[in-house]
């Protein structure tokens, strides 16, 4: 329950969860996700990275200056404005009764207090920090930031809100961000130097019981012989973005595998971004751009009005579609597993005029297999393609 908020009627909450067990075992099944669409009392150019709290609300930087604090069972919101000159809050990251809010290229840590309500800041350990993504990882007590400038990996404890660099070579292109994949034990990183190609990424494995990184493996180039992967269990995705192709990383035998090529790619979608794991499948961000300012579509490039979900056990893929009307154009961009449900965010795009616009300040809402309490949400079961 969240705070200053009454809770529910515990038969509905029994009735909800053998309703969501339900769904979930639909999926497992091959069927799509039963999403709900949950319109929310914000405008914004887009909401960013987000996470779960242990009060099962949600909270999701922007890039106004501001966090909010989302209650996915009831459909409401509360923004935060932040009392510091970040360029984004890029990432919000739980941790106790904590927010751990990340700024980019912001300094300093930003931390904000559920209990007291209060926002703090704490310096990052290095020169000209860039942090935009963090994860938690088998210890709750720690969180993990990915410094693409300035150290690489940093350690940070939340219950003494102390940082510790994780030494990084010199001669590797700093990680953006990181995934702890449970059955590993470890982190696997996206390293790559940043820009507007989007190459395909090496990888690199953090141990965070060892507080180091233990190897790095290089992405492979075109005509490289690689095999398909062997089992959905000892494989990760990543997403070679420009090029439309998921990329397996067998982390059992340290190999890359046999790349996936995505239909649709070149004339729906010029870009993919994430994966987000959800029960078992893996979803992507689409966007229309493709290295130009026109995109894949004929119109400046945006995120698309849905996302692809690939079933590794299955080896298909398929476009699951926000269809909101003719009115509206909600584009999707970032996306969370947590508590059992799926969740992602949208902003309208369209204009009055009928024309897209991505930097749109626009209507925002959430898309989510968790039902709501509030009667206004609609429920949309999500297109397959």
């Amino acid at each position: 329950m969240c705070a200053g908020e009454a809770p529910s009627d515990p038969s509905q909450t029994a009735s909800d969860a053998k309703e969501a067990k339900q769904d979930a075992d639909k999926q497992r099944d091959g069927q799509a996700l039963k999403l709900f669409t949950v319109p929310i009392q914000i405008r914004s150019y887009r909401l960013l990275s987000m996470s779960m709290d242990d009060e099962g609300c949600i909270w999701a930087g922007a890039i106004h200056r501001a966090i909010h604090r989302y209650d996915p069972r009831r459909g409401s919101v509360q923004t935060f404005a932040v009392p510091y000159d970040l360029p984004a809050a890029s990432s919000c990251i739980c941790a106790g009764k904590k927010v751990y809010i990340l700024g980019e290229t912001y300094p300093k840590l930003v931390i904000f207090d559920r209990v007291a309500a209060t926002f703090s800041e704490i310096a990052y350990p290095s020169d000209k920090p860039n942090v935009w993504y963090g994860s938690l990882g088998p210890d709750p007590r720690y969180c993990w930031f990915f410094d693409r400038k300035g150290s690489g990996a940093i350690k940070w404890d939340t219950q003494t809100d102390t940082p510790k660099v994780i030494p990084y070579p010199k001669d590797k292109p700093f990680p953006s961000s990181g995934e702890y994949v449970a059955a590993d034990g470890a982190f696997w990183c996206r390293v790559a130097e940043m820009g507007l190609n989007y190459l395909a990424h090496d990888l690199g494995r953090l141990d965070p019981r060892e507080n180091r990184f233990t190897n790095f493996y290089a992405a492979p180039k075109d005509g490289d012989a690689l095999e398909p992967y062997k089992a959905a269990e000892q494989t990760t995705f990543w997403a070679d973005s420009l090029r439309g192709r998921i990329v397996p990383f067998d982390f059992r035998e340290r190999r890359f595998c046999k790349s996936i090529d995505v239909p649709g790619f070149g004339t729906e979608f010029g870009f993919m971004g994430g994966p987000v794991a959800h029960q078992g499948r893996y979803y992507f961000s689409l966007s229309t751009y493709n290295g130009q300012k026109i995109g894949a579509d004929g119109h400046p490039y945006h995120f698309c009005n849905g996302v692809l979900e690939f079933d590794p056990v299955m080896r298909a893929t398929q476009i699951l579609r926000l269809e909101t009307g003719k009115d509206t154009y909600y584009q999707i961009s970032y996306m969370l597993s947590a508590g059992g449900n799926f969740f992602a965010t949208g902003c309208n795009i369209r204009e009055p005029d009928g024309k897209m616009l991505m930097e749109r300040t626009g209507e925002i809402l959430f898309w989510q297999t968790l039902k709501p309490d509030a009667a206004k949400a609609d429920s949309i079961g999500s297109t397959g393609k």
